[in-house]
């Protein structure tokens, strides 16, 4: 059969068109699928056979590297080359046989759905390594009798041909994460860096030459992410001074009595209380009462793709940077790299490139080749489904006594959030809900230590998928004692839903009833009591 005509996930058996369509090119997600309307595992059928046309492009790479070198008498190791084809074609193999699973069984589980992912990250990883062991990080452009490239566009290149420059990887990833964010290339470019934190470090190096001067002011909302608080508040030169609170009024304030030169500000702030700030609303009040251009920052990693395009425009009052981690959301959870991505006005893309270029915080090619390639509606129904079962797992909590009663749930999404207005506007509100005792001196690490236990065993008595760390993004649920980022407050716990809407009721049952048990258990050891008589909850 040729192979224009077989599905994307070639290599084994007859083809299965999931989109209707015969071609070797990933299908536009947004048709109808075999499996009626897009959902989870449609999404994850079609990011396999995006992998699977990647692997296939990288053999097709491989082959026209052979023929040029062949034309041009250069040296070719050919067991390298038939091992290289053998681990992409065996990639593609094992992704088809994953692929026709996902569509031909008649009930998919959760288990099916995370060997379907499994198989995604081995495909993805195993691209990197092909395409990796050919390349060089200072491509050759001509040569005689030796050969010191991989992708033939280096080939006569006038451009330095050095990765820490730029390559068509990263390029390619940068050309996707400015759609994801819905911003235009004729106003806007994008920076992929190597993690989330090197995003930042890249607007701050931006900053330092481009825009602050010793004795300038800089503002920060009452949270932003630890590591750039701790950044941004030990530099030397200049003044940095914390918003008294969240609200517009509060933070305009402010603006008006230091007049600073840059506000950082978290959309949704990385904390149990999760506070929202009203974005649109501050960035219309502070083109009415600045006296010259403000710079404000924006770390949109824990909304990541939801922010609105237009609140990234800059004028002559406002500029705005936009910046998140792409190690958790953008990856589809895959976690199997790390990434940053910087949006700016088009018209600062030399200095941002050359601030990339001379610190060496470019994405760099193995993990651009891990990152998985999807389209803006995909990503957007994804990240839609993770806040809708945030939003149901906290109300589920919320409504539930036992839960109540000893502690308060907190997501913006829930009616009786200090910031639920702001969340309203927004298309979700993140994929994460938190967690405090009332009893201040229960938020410690090990307590909620021993309260994840509890719930494990009961997750697994539900048979519920659920793990255990630090970050967020993936498909499958997590939980963590998160106690690293706000200076002086008590640990907290973070419950990240993921993408698994059909364990949201399970996983909130199993929650409620571990702390049912933890709360009695406790309360039984401190008083040396029956349980019957000193539980506080039913």
């Amino acid at each position: 059969m040729p192979e224009h005509t077989r599905s994307p996930a070639d290599d084994g058996g007859e083809p299965r068109l999931l989109y209707g369509v015969a071609s070797d090119r990933p299908a536009p997600v947004d048709e109808a699928t075999e499996l009626g309307e897009p959902d989870q595992v449609a999404d994850l059928v079609q990011a396999l056979d995006s992998c699977a046309w990647r692997l296939r492009a990288a053999r097709r790479d491989i082959e026209e590297y052979v023929g040029y070198c062949e034309r041009n008498a250069l040296p070719v190791d050919e067991p390298v080359i038939t091992a290289l084809t053998d681990s992409a074609r065996q990639a593609g193999k094992r992704i088809a046989e994953q692929r026709e699973s996902l569509l031909t069984r008649s009930e998919i589980d959760v288990n099916d759905q995370s060997t379907g992912e499994l198989a995604l990250r081995f495909g993805l990883a195993t691209l990197s390594y092909v395409r990796g062991a050919l390349e060089w990080r200072s491509a050759a452009f001509d040569q005689s009798l030796a050969v010191q490239f991989f992708d033939l566009r280096a080939q006569g290149s006038p451009r330095v041909n050095y990765e820490r420059y730029e390559h068509n990887s990263v390029h390619q990833v940068e050309a996707q994460l400015l759609e994801i964010l819905g911003l235009s290339p004729e106003s806007h470019s994008v920076s992929a860096t190597s993690s989330g934190v090197a995003a930042y470090t890249l607007v701050e190096c931006f900053l330092l030459r481009e825009r602050l001067r010793s004795g300038d002011h800089v503002l920060m909302a009452p949270y932003i992410y630890f590591e750039a608080s701790e950044q941004l508040t030990t530099l030397p030169f200049i003044q940095v001074e914390r918003a008294a609170g969240y609200s517009i009024e509060e933070i305009i304030a402010d603006v008006v009595r230091y007049r600073p030169r840059a506000i950082f500000v978290d959309p949704l702030a990385n904390t149990a209380q999760q506070r929202m700030i009203d974005l649109p609303g501050l960035l219309a009040r502070l083109r009415s009462v600045v006296l010259e251009r403000t710079t404000v920052v924006i770390d949109g990693t824990m909304l990541s793709g939801g922010l609105p395009a237009e609140l990234l425009a800059s004028d002559d009052a406002v500029e705005v940077l936009y910046y998140e981690s792409a190690s958790k959301y953008l990856q589809l959870g895959m976690d199997a790299g790390m990434a940053g991505v910087v949006a700016y006005p088009i018209e600062l893309g030399e200095a941002f490139d050359r601030q990339r270029r001379n610190t060496g915080l470019i994405l760099y090619r193995h993990g651009a080749d891990l990152f998985p390639r999807y389209p803006k509606s995909f990503y957007r129904r994804r990240m839609t489904r993770i806040g809708a079962n945030a939003l149901r797992t906290a109300t589920l909590l919320r409504d539930d006594h036992r839960v109540t009663d000893v502690g308060k749930v907190s997501y913006p999404g829930l009616p009786d959030h200090p910031d639920a207005r702001i969340a309203e506007r927004l298309p979700y509100a993140g994929g994460c809900i938190t967690f405090l005792f009332h009893e201040r001196e229960r938020n410690t690490r090990d307590e909620l230590n021993v309260l994840f236990d509890r719930v494990f065993t009961h997750a697994r008595r539900l048979g519920v998928q659920l793990t255990k760390g630090a970050s967020f993004g993936f498909s499958t649920p997590r939980i963590s004692a998160a106690d690293a980022f706000a200076e002086g407050e008590p640990p907290f716990l973070r419950l990240y839903l993921g993408d698994r809407g059909d364990q949201v009721e399970s996983l909130a049952k199993a929650f409620a009833q571990a702390l049912d048990d933890h709360v009695g258990q406790s309360l039984t050891d401190f008083t040396n009591d029956e349980p019957t008589r000193v539980s506080r909850i039913s």
